[in-house]
């Protein structure tokens, strides 16, 4: 009996130091840690937070812990905790009633669910002080209760159990009739760090990126003040956000996923000074009219589905799309039922900030609001308000961005926009236990696809709108200079040698025009004298004919002097003609630098062709590599566990066998049209290798429901002499179209 007395004496404990390295390595920074408690003050109904810090004051006399320098108040008005609440929820180590409450559907009575659930706000603190205090008034018809709760972090590394943690606990009569719960943090870790401009003026970045700056209806204010000085938190005013020439707004029901934006006008203003001059001009005429049916007609091919004139003022178009969720790509499902992320919606807007009333902000420059704006751009996800860390740029818009300045899609450093989760709608959606980012689940993986067909669409589209202005610009410039869209480059080339013959015609003209005039001025000159000489003297005593002999010299002298200055023209449009006649010889230069040109095109498409039959082969060596990481992980946690099975190494090993023959075949059909082959020809059966290709893509397009087939009809057998790797290519792109528009025929 003695020894199953000593056995019931065992049990688990837990050395109270893994609680402090826990809290140590779950919240990176102070920032997180200050967001946390904020979380508990939301999800304890408060209407307002208040976050004091003050380095040089000290706590009250009647506190365990008085006396001591540097502290922090985190102050609210939320409904308090009781005793019962105090021992199970910041006295019992990941126990939390929120995760009870969020698994149960039930909510606050401001309707709110908990966005916290996993203890944090109480682990992160010791990041903050050493010292902590609580003093709670639980939300009752007359508040008379007041809970007080006192102990130091420092005790934790030097106790060995967690059970033997000094704690101070006290239940009083409340000092003051308002239901909250104060927190008095003290014995600051980094005192020096609050009281550095630099160091504040990053708290406040970070803080506004990690509470929503958007100005949406929330219940829910939070007040941050350091040493006296109050730190306003970042908001995006409307007014700033009035300034953009793109906006998107995009919301997912539970199944249908749509997608609206509208552009300016301005928004469309090319990038070349010369075509903006010509943007200016044809945009004041109507207001931007001829330019729409232009893209609603000649370049519909490639328009949004939805895309109309825009009726509100100072907007040009608008356009929209939407998707079903089940019918995207890949759609994850568990048990068989696709994985629905929940509802969420969101807005991204491309921020011009010259035209903003920065002042109207409370800022004192341009400079500051811009600086503010720069800190905030990107795409953003908050859950109920509180921002999750997902990375710069998680969406990943500057992987579509390459070197070139023909890029028109979003980039991550010139929009502002969120996207807006919530714990009732999206419970899914889980955190890592950091709170750095999502745990990666089919869930998730089925929202992040949601928000990549968003990125596509915006890319889709500005390159459309971008491209199309380019081409209405383009077709303007023809139709000055009378050339039809179907003329040829030949077509147009003989016309520049048509007149330029026919410059070198009128050289000879022009310059017997030039002889004539000059032998005109002399022949007048030589009139002149010769009525002179013959005239009577006496004759000039008359006055009518001495006047009219004056006027007739000062008009022979004219046109003396006119032949004289047209001659001198004639021989200048004579050198000119003289340069026209080079004419003939830039096009011939021309002539060469486009068959230059043509074959470097020729090449281009060559290695576009060869491009994309090499991203398909990555693509499904990519999903090879994957499934054998899969297995080899399980197969390695098998064998560290002792639990490895003949069968699954059997399994394995023919899972890898039929990978390599899988990778075998895709190098297989990518291997003719590498350079080193590119130029063997050889006798190929098409029927043979048509079924050869329906083969390899069958294997590939099976999972997405689309088959290849091969029919002969009644047509006899034929074969081609050529290279294999380029009509592979051909057909490649033949059949990737047929995938894309089959996609997107399932897809409307």
């Amino acid at each position: 009996m003695a020894s199953n007395s000593r056995h019931e004496a065992l049990h688990f404990d837990i050395n109270a130091a893994v609680v402090f390295r826990l809290g140590e390595e779950l919240i990176t920074d102070v920032v997180q840690a200050l967001v946390e408690l904020v979380k508990n003050s939301y999800d304890a109904d408060a209407t307002w937070v208040k976050v004091t810090i003050d380095t040089q004051a000290k706590t009250d006399g009647d506190h365990k812990f008085s006396d001591t320098s540097g502290v922090i108040r985190v102050e609210d008005n939320g409904e308090g905790m009781d005793e019962v609440t105090i021992r199970n929820g910041w006295l019992t180590i990941a126990s939390s009633q929120k995760r009870e409450d969020k698994a149960a559907g039930r909510v606050t009575r401001r309707g709110r669910t908990p966005i916290g659930d996993k203890g944090l706000g109480r682990l992160g603190v010791q990041r903050l002080a050493h010292n902590v205090e609580i003093v709670t008034r639980p939300q009752a018809d007359e508040v008379t209760d007041e809970y007080y709760v006192a102990f130091s972090w420092k005790d934790f590394r030097d106790t060995a159990n967690l059970s033997e943690v000094p704690l101070t606990f006290k239940h009083r009569t409340a000092s003051v009739s308002k239901h909250g719960t104060t927190l008095i943090l003290s014995a600051l870790r980094e005192p020096h760090a609050w009281q550095d401009g630099d160091y504040l003026k990053d708290l406040r970045r970070k803080l506004s990126g990690m509470i929503s700056p958007f100005q949406e209806a929330r219940d829910f204010l939070v007040h941050l003040e350091v040493d006296g000085v109050r730190l306003e938190l970042a908001e995006i005013a409307q007014r700033v956000r009035e300034t953009a020439l793109l906006k998107y707004t995009f919301d997912f029901d539970g199944e249908i996923f749509r997608i609206s934006g509208i552009a300016r006008l301005e928004y469309l203003m090319p990038g070349k000074k010369e075509d903006q001059q010509i943007f200016r001009s044809l945009s004041r005429r109507d207001g931007g009219e001829a330019l729409f049916k232009f893209l609603a007609n000649e370049a519909g091919k490639r328009r949004p589905r939805h895309f109309v004139l825009s009726e509100r003022a100072g907007w040009f178009v608008e356009f929209g799309e939407q998707r079903y969720l089940k019918d995207l790509d890949n759609v994850r499902r568990v048990d068989g039922v696709v994985a629905n992320p929940g509802v969420f919606r969101g807005e991204v807007d491309a921020i011009a900030l010259d035209n903003s009333d920065y002042k109207s902000h409370a800022f004192d420059r341009k400079s500051d609001l811009r600086r503010m704006v720069k800190d905030l751009t990107g795409i953003r996800v908050y859950r109920d308000g509180f921002g999750i860390r997902v990375g710069e740029d998680w969406l990943g818009l500057g992987k579509q961005q390459t070197g070139g300045k023909s890029f028109y899609g979003l980039r991550p450093g010139n929009v502002l926009g969120f996207v807006a989760i919530s714990a009732r709608d999206n419970p899914n959606l889980l955190e890592t236990t950091s709170r750095e980012g999502f745990q990666v689940t089919p869930h998730y993986e089925n929202f992040f696809d949601l928000l990549s067909e968003f990125v596509r669409y915006t890319g889709n589209t500005q390159e459309f709108l971008r491209r199309g202005v380019l081409q209405f610009l383009s077709q303007h410039l023809d139709r000055d200079a009378d050339v039809e869209p179907d003329d040829t480059y030949s077509k147009i080339t003989q016309r520049i040698d048509d007149v330029a013959g026919n410059l070198s015609s009128e050289k000879g003209k022009v310059q017997s025009h030039a002889g004539t005039l000059r032998n005109a001025a002399t022949k007048a000159s030589m009139a002149l004298g010769h009525v002179r000489d013959e005239i009577d003297e006496s004759l000039f005593k008359d006055n009518s004919v001495a006047k009219a002999l004056l006027r007739l010299e000062e008009v022979l002298k004219e046109v003396s002097s006119t032949a004289v200055n047209a001659e001198k023209m004639l021989e200048d449009v004579s050198i000119a003609l003289d340069r026209a006649s080079e004419l003939k010889s830039l096009r011939e230069v021309l002539d060469r630098r486009w068959e230059t040109l043509h074959d470097e095109v020729s090449a281009l498409y060559e290695s576009i062709s060869l491009g994309l039959t090499a991203e398909a082969l990555s693509h499904e060596i990519h999903n090879i590599a994957d499934g054998l990481a899969r297995r080899s992980s399980a197969l390695l946690s098998d064998v560290m566990n002792d639990n490895a099975r003949k069968a699954s190494v059997i399994t394995f090993i023919e899972h890898v066998r039929s990978s390599v023959a899988a990778m075998r075949k895709q190098l297989a059909h990518l291997t003719p049209s590498l350079r080193f082959l590119r130029e063997r020809r050889e006798r190929i059966e098409i029927y043979d290798f048509a079924l050869e290709l329906a083969e390899f893509f069958n294997n590939k397009l099976c999972a997405k429901k689309i088959v290849v087939k091969v029919e002969q009809g009644n047509l006899s057998a034929f074969s081609v002499y050529m290279n294999k790797g380029m009509l592979t290519q051909v057909f490649d792109n033949l059949i990737l179209n047929s995938q894309y528009w089959i996609k997107e025929e399932n897809r409307r």
